[in-house]
């Protein structure tokens, strides 16, 4: 007698929802803020770019002074504010990378208020209404840390959105240039109170959400959250920053090149572009307002005296002289400037990088091997030129970390032209060769900066410890918390990496290209758009 074999038990759809949503948004997201934690809890006070600066207009404008009017000491321009005395602080460790940061008393301990100029004063309040609360409730430096982790919590859920959404996409596999534009440079600022991090994150989720919308078959009718990605991250970008709608305008510039004719009356006549141009334009027509109204872009002057350079002299010196230091700096030249990571750390963003873009000029169709050429291009030239037409007033004061909300896209379009290309297995083993490369560097991006926050750096040439447990300065929750965080959140991206790219991965709740008979839905415009990128598909297809 036999026995009858048992059907197959298929998982619930509602099981394989709750696996797609852990893989696509909790994991990204959980590993992302725990890196960001870890160097939130690593960092001394201010000890990050300006960041006792952002910490007082955070303070300020979450106690409700929002729009102080702008003011000047000397020809330091910046804005007013009364903040505890116990978030004014000397920095002694700033730019002397051989000094520890134990010569700084942290926040707390006095909360009589003082007036101080903030050199930060005039920027939008957006963010920092957001981050500063913790410091009213707590002006010392565990206000300080959940300011941080606010913050780093922002920047995360940007970067998990952006990545539940790049693994909606037809060519999922892009999510991995994610993961490849996190440099250690980002992390760092996520995990202060600085709004430059929020920015850089707001890049990388306009364009992943820009592909969605512009070159997927669907974009345009059914991925809700594409449409939002594409609406926050513009919003962020357009808001946070006063050189963010020239970024935006590029960034919208590269990703509209190249789509067809059809494709380009379709999106004119989709209901849910009117709606986004709408509330994008608002939102940069308010920042605009805000940047002339608080003369946010005035900074100290500093020119070259006498000396007065052309616009083709400055370019000059941009290109041939400080893009060496921008391109070091798009990794990580930490602290204030005075932190340069170890060469190998470099060299792992490096390789990943130009390996993707390689590929992608390689491999990729005609627009597609142009929007990853002219994001990358503009992406180092238009900050460039605004600094050369304003070097003598200001000299040369940018920093690698200013082109990032531009740079952050560029290896997210590179892996979506690879996987376009059709190199889908070698595209799942690169991924994978990034995440195991480019998390120890994490890893040693952190404990090297750690190092030089409690111990100093040796001299030229001299011989660095990797002992985090020593030295005269240690972090408020101890040296042993930030490494055990690097540690999770390692693991965590690379386990669902690893999940993601596994051959046989087929996510759940993904939304894929349908046939149009399939797509009640959609409106006739939206229809158009779908029939111009699938139908030349089909007919290939048919033919083959």
């Amino acid at each position: 007698m036999t026995t009858p074999m048992a059907a197959p038990v298929r998982p619930h759809p509602s099981t394989r929802h709750s696996t797609g949503l852990l893989l696509r948004v909790m994991l990204p997201f959980a590993g992302f803020f725990l890196l960001f934690a870890a160097w939130a809890v690593a960092t001394p006070y201010d000890g990050t770019p300006d960041e006792m600066r952002h910490i007082q207009h955070a303070y300020g404008v979450a106690s409700g002074d929002i729009a102080p009017a702008p003011a000047k000491e000397g020809k330091f321009p910046g804005a007013y504010h009364e903040v505890p005395k116990s978030l004014i602080r000397s920095n002694c460790f700033a730019h002397h990378p051989d000094q520890d940061a134990s010569c700084v008393r942290g926040p707390g301990g006095d909360d009589t208020l003082v007036r101080v100029l903030t050199p930060a004063g005039r920027y939008n309040p957006a963010y920092y209404l957001t981050v500063g609360w913790p410091l009213v409730l707590s002006p010392n430096m565990a206000g300080v840390l959940l300011a941080r982790l606010v913050s780093a919590a922002l920047v995360a859920a940007l970067f998990a959105w952006a990545t539940s959404v790049a693994l909606t996409l037809r060519h999922r596999l892009a999510f991995g240039g994610i993961l490849v534009a996190v440099t250690p440079i980002t992390a760092h600022l996520a995990g202060a109170v600085n709004p430059n991090a929020i920015e850089i994150a707001a890049g990388a989720a306009m364009v992943v959400g820009l592909i969605a919308v512009l070159l997927e078959p669907d974009g345009a009718g059914r991925r809700r959250s594409a449409w939002w990605l594409t609406g926050v991250g513009g919003a962020v970008l357009l808001t946070v920053r006063s050189g963010g709608p020239a970024w935006f305008a590029v960034i919208a510039a590269v990703l509209l090149v190249g789509l067809s004719l059809p494709a380009y009356r379709a999106l004119l006549r989709s209901r849910r572009f009117w709606i986004l141009s709408g509330a994008l334009a608002a939102t940069g027509i308010a920042s605009v307002g805000w940047t002339l109204w608080k003369k946010t872009a005035e900074i100290t002057p500093n020119g070259v005296g006498s000396r007065h350079l052309s616009l083709v002299g400055a370019m000059k010196i941009e290109i041939f002289d400080r893009w060496n230091s921008y391109i070091q700096e798009l990794v990580g030249v930490l602290g204030w400037l005075d932190t340069p990571l170890p060469m190998l750390i470099n060299l792992a963003w490096y390789f990943s990088v130009g390996t993707l873009v390689l590929l992608a000029l390689a491999l990729g169709g005609n627009a597609a091997r142009w929007r990853v050429a002219g994001l990358g291009a503009l992406g180092m030239l238009v900050p460039s030129v605004i600094e050369a037409i304003n070097v003598n007033e200001y000299a040369f004061i940018g920093q690698g970390r200013y082109f990032l909300p531009l740079l952050v896209g560029v290896p997210i379009l590179a892996a979506y032209t690879v996987a376009e290309s059709g190199l889908v297995d070698p595209l799942r083993k690169l991924i994978r060769l990034f995440v195991v490369l480019l998390v120890p560097a994490h890893l040693g991006a952190l404990a090297y900066t750690m190092v030089r926050f409690q111990k100093g750096l040796p001299p030229r040439r001299g011989v660095i410890s990797f002992n985090v447990l020593g030295g005269e300065w240690h972090p408020a929750l101890g040296s042993v918390t930030p490494i055990l965080l690097a540690i999770v959140a390692g693991a965590i991206l690379i386990a669902s990496h690893w999940r993601l790219t596994a051959p046989d991965r087929v996510l759940p709740a993904g939304p894929a290209a349908e046939p149009v008979g399939l797509r009640p839905d959609l409106q006739p415009a939206e229809r158009e758009l779908v029939d111009v990128v699938t139908a030349p598909r089909a007919r290939e297809e048919r033919t083959n």
